[in-house]
């Protein structure tokens, strides 16, 4: 079984969220942006109570519920084996759910099977309220008959069935959280392990019964009251008692509570290397504690499997004291093994990992929540742009549309030289000089590799995904061109810059060298092996080495090694970052507004260079 959509409404920052999920679905998006709401919400949805904290005020939308403020979360269940409801009595019956019929393409629910509709499948609903006296909040989990008349499911007249503990447990819903203690996973202290004790054979109940008798009753001359510099406290305070109380009881001292749980519990996981002695899990390295703890979970899943269980898992951040190679590897055998997998990450590289239909670039804009595929569905026989963006170049594309904005420019050079110039500038950045600082354009702004001037093209494909796709074109008739077929897009490109007449992004590093000409010219120089009589001649010299990676880089560390070209660069990029990301108010003289062609919703400006 798994989860193919997710409909949120009123859930902490999220006014409402409409989703579809795939078999393995990563979810990314900027900090802030509702990618642990989303994971949370399944939680709520369909975890064990202790998977989620208690729901405060703070969880509902705004914080300040009133008695008519509810959290509503709404799933779609599909993938039942066999496809026939009368084989599934936990979920189907006149006191469980009620039958659905899905279409895996279109994404729509039935009430029968039609020859577009048919996957068998159910809704289950989750609604919170806020008890104003109580200060608690109350909830409920339930099937869910029709949404277009749920309603509210607190009312008087609402007939909610519940959902029996079963149907949970057959679904196999986890939930690896972010926040997470690895080193207490692989013990009686965790859920997760207990439950694979559990599933995979019994608990070892003979060794932990011998293990608390020898706890509850030490041999004599091993108890701790008895040791040298605690008998005489203990058996003070004994006799002290016992002026006090004529019956009272003798202080003893032992290491756990002596119960079964407290023996269980006391259980510490050591790893051990070579012959030398073991070492508890908090003196290891997280990594490796990590790695086996993720192992331990597909224990886990490897039991549900072998009697024919699903196994549901969300993972926040996989990547987490993970190296690449690893992620790549564990990720891999995650979605191999699990029924589905729902997967967060801020890592290009664990992204990347995942078909484009089912890499979800998740938005907020004013509580309303937006997952938008990157690409669904990929062309049967991409194009050469596309199968450089969505292959080749897919970490490049997925950490651009991270950002707040999105800037397209028309050649690859551009985005080399503006990557180069950013990473030369803050390795020169200063305690107390900020004309010397880091621009923030990094921060705020992705930038996205194109390949034989496809601007249009890639305009189409950001803009699908990312509400602040902005271009940069060079000053030339072919630059207008690009301009003239991306304009006419619905909507157009929120910003669009300009290099000056006949300049291009070379034109704008000799700018920046021109600083500080003559040490510059000497000092570039030296560094590419070619001498400047002037910026001409090293504009011309960098012309011929657009696709020349060593001779961008190197440039860029040789111009920001002199201040004044970093005082230049700095202004250059944080006014490039400005116009970006606040093109109706941004006021900079490095940048002029061309008045013909700004629009409403479209704001165009060309360099000026000073």
């Amino acid at each position: 079984m798994h989860i193919v959509r997710l409909k949120i409404s009123g859930f902490r920052g999220v006014r409402s969220a409409d989703i579809n999920l795939g078999r393995h679905s990563v979810l990314v998006g900027p900090n802030n942006s509702g990618k642990t709401t989303l994971i949370e919400a399944l939680a709520l949805l369909f975890g064990r109570d202790r998977l989620v904290r208690r729901l405060t005020e703070h969880d509902f939308h705004g914080s300040a519920p009133d008695e008519q403020a509810r959290i509503l979360c709404t799933a779609t269940v599909t993938g039942f084996t066999p496809n026939d409801p009368h084989h599934h009595s936990s979920w189907f019956s006149a006191e469980r759910g009620v039958e659905k019929w899905f279409d895996p393409n279109a994404k729509t629910l039935r009430a029968a099977p039609d020859a577009q509709h048919t996957d068998l499948a159910i809704q289950i609903g989750f609604a919170a309220r806020f008890d104003l006296d109580e200060l608690e909040a109350e909830t409920l989990r339930f099937f869910v008959d029709d949404e277009a008349t749920l309603g509210d499911p607190f009312a008087e007249d609402a007939h909610l069935r519940t959902i029996h503990t079963k149907a949970f447990q057959e679904l196999g819903f986890f939930l690896v959280p972010a926040s997470r203690t690895w080193d207490r996973w692989i013990s009686f202290s965790s859920e997760l392990f207990r439950r694979v004790v559990a599933t995979r054979g019994d608990m070892p109940a003979q060794a932990v019964r011998a293990e608390r008798a020898r706890l509850w009753n030490p041999p004599a001359g091993e108890q701790l009251e008895e040791q040298p510099g605690l008998a005489e406290i203990v058996g003070a305070a004994n006799d002290e008692l016992r002026t006090l109380m004529a019956s009272a009881p003798r202080l003893q001292l032992r290491l756990t509570a002596t119960d079964s749980n407290s023996v269980l519990e006391s259980v510490v996981p050591h790893f051990v290397h070579g012959t030398g002695p073991t070492l508890p899990s908090q003196r290891q390295g997280t990594g490796l504690v990590s790695l086996q703890s993720l192992l331990l979970l597909m224990q886990f899943g490897k039991a549900r499997a072998e009697t024919g269980q699903s196994f549901v898992l969300a993972v926040e951040e996989p990547e987490l004291h993970i190296q690449p190679s690893q992620q790549k590897r564990l990720v891999n055998r995650l979605n191999a093994l699990c029924d589905q997998t729902i997967v967060t990450t801020h890592s290009p590289i664990v992204a990347a990992m995942f078909p484009a239909p089912d890499t979800l670039f998740i938005e907020m804009r004013d509580g309303v929540l937006n997952a938008r595929p990157l690409m669904n569905p990929v062309p049967a026989q991409p194009t050469n742009h596309q199968q450089h963006l969505l292959y080749a170049w897919r970490q490049k594309l997925v950490a651009a549309l991270m950002h707040e904005c999105v800037l397209i420019p028309e050649g690859v050079s551009d985005v080399a030289w503006l990557e180069a110039l950013q990473t030369a500038l803050e390795l020169y950045q200063g305690w107390q000089d900020a004309g010397n600082g880091a621009s923030p354009l990094s921060t705020f702004v992705g930038v996205v590799p194109t390949i034989d001037a496809k601007i249009a093209d890639t305009f189409a494909l950001v803009s699908a995904v990312h509400a602040r796709p902005c271009i940069l074109v060079d000053g030339d008739n072919d630059g207008r061109g690009y301009f003239d077929a991306v304009k006419v897009h619905n909507p157009p490109p929120r910003c669009v810059v300009f290099w000056p007449q006949a300049w291009a992004m070379e034109h704008v590093v000799s700018w920046i060298a021109g600083a500080d000409e003559a040490t510059t010219l000497s000092a570039l120089g030296t560094m590419l092996g070619t001498p400047f009589a002037d910026n001409q001649a090293l504009t011309a010299h960098l012309l011929t080495q657009k696709s020349y990676a060593p001779t961008q880089e190197s440039a860029a560390v040789t111009l920001m090694a002199n201040a004044a070209c970093r005082t230049r660069a700095a202004q250059f990029l944080n006014a490039l970052c400005e116009v970006l990301r606040d093109p109706a108010n941004a006021n900079t003289p490095l940048f002029a507004r061309i008045p013909a062609d700004s629009t409403v919703d479209m704001h165009v400006f060309r360099f000026v260079p000073s």
